[in-house]
């Protein structure tokens, strides 16, 4: 079993943000948010695997409240032994507590760094953050024991060129964290950059340059594994690894999609309506169109399917689509052999094309 929790309350609304969250914490909301939680985790029946808790921030909460909600995870969930137990955190909410908290309760870190310039965490509204912070809560969470940490970084950031980036990558040398996701800034409907207008991102020709940075970064400490993430040998996060190559998974919380392995359902995006029990919306569309949606996911991995890996997780070949896969191929995006398939560096640049090819 491949278990999310949408934990909604944040501190704010980073301008870039287009996920689902409460930006204040709320002690009676979150009571009632726990509750029903508390109420949903009867739906497992099965051994977790991987747990993940994403946000808005989990670590907002007061340091009883996180407690609380530890022992009600340990409590009603069955956990395999080696099971993977990944918490997000923002470094402004870490104390020495906290960090003993995650340590106690959860096996896996990611935190929200995104930049270790502060001219680029105010472009993107970071305003509670700065570099010192994040050093800090870096070394409280080591030092209260927590052995896997990841770090998040944004490219292509308003104002940044590509020496600012690599004076980013130096900083996460420095620190030596086991995991590394890199994303570039897309600007999202509805977000606060959005709405700036004169807004300078660097051109598609320099997040490009900065993307093949990260490649190039410390491939021996952290290979790149998928088309945004990067990790010490044995470090990637299998959570995600499930979700891309489509084994179920189920979602709890205002906003969290679930997955079967063959239908997906995503919870209401507002934590009053889900608290009133409105239900989940279903997507749906055709089986081949699910099939296709698998295997496009896949292929954001370095090792993208292995032989026989698809037909065993979906039943079905992917042959259907070799019109389509050839014309990719010829194209230098993908590269196959003895019945794998992946994609290529350059695929895995304009991994959007493949999908578009694709879907």
């Amino acid at each position: 079993m491949n278990l999310y929790l949408h934990v909604p309350f944040c501190n704010g609304k980073c301008a870039y943000c287009a996920f689902y969250s409460e930006p204040v914490f709320s002690l009676p909301l979150w009571n009632r948010w726990l509750e029903r939680i508390e109420r949903e985790l009867d739906r497992v029946t099965s051994p977790v695997s991987t747990l993940y808790l994403g946000g808005g921030t989990p670590t907002l909460a007061p340091v009883e409240e996180l407690e609380r909600l530890g022992k009600l995870l340990r409590s009603r969930l069955t956990f395999l032994a080696d099971s993977e137990r990944s918490i997000e955190c923002n470094p402004e909410t870490v104390t020495p507590e906290k960090a003993s908290l995650l340590a106690e309760y959860f096996n896996r870190i990611s935190m929200g760094a995104q930049s270790f310039s502060a001219n680029s965490l105010r472009a993107i509204g970071r305003t509670a953050c700065d570099p010192d912070i994040i050093r800090s809560a870096y070394v409280e969470l080591r030092r209260a024991g927590n052995r896997n940490i990841g770090l998040d970084l944004m490219y292509a950031l308003p104002g940044q060129s590509c020496d600012d980036f690599a004076t980013d990558l130096n900083a996460v040398s420095e620190l030596a964290p086991n995991h590394l996701s890199a994303y570039s800034l897309t600007i999202e409907e509805g977000t606060a950059l959005a709405e700036k207008r004169g807004l300078r991102v660097p051109s598609d020709e320099e997040s490009a340059e900065e993307w093949e940075m990260l490649g190039a970064f410390d491939p021996v400490r952290w290979p790149r594994y998928e088309v945004s993430n990067y990790a010490a040998p044995e470090y990637e996060c299998r959570h995600n690894q499930a979700v891309w190559h489509g084994e179920p998974y189920l979602g709890l919380g205002p906003g969290a999609s679930s997955f079967d392995g063959s239908r997906r359902w995503t919870e209401v995006a507002d934590l009053r309506r889900w608290l009133g029990g409105e239900p989940p919306e279903m997507d749906v569309i055709p089986a081949e169109s699910r099939l296709r949606e698998i295997f496009v996911m896949g292929l954001r991995t370095v090792r993208g399917w292995r032989s026989g890996e698809f037909e065993l997780r979906t039943r079905r070949s992917w042959s259907f689509m070799i019109p389509q896969i050839q014309r990719l191929w010829n194209a230098g995006m993908l590269e196959c052999g003895r019945g794998s398939i992946r994609a290529s560096e350059k695929g895995l640049l304009f991994w959007d094309e493949i999908a578009m090819a694709l879907l």
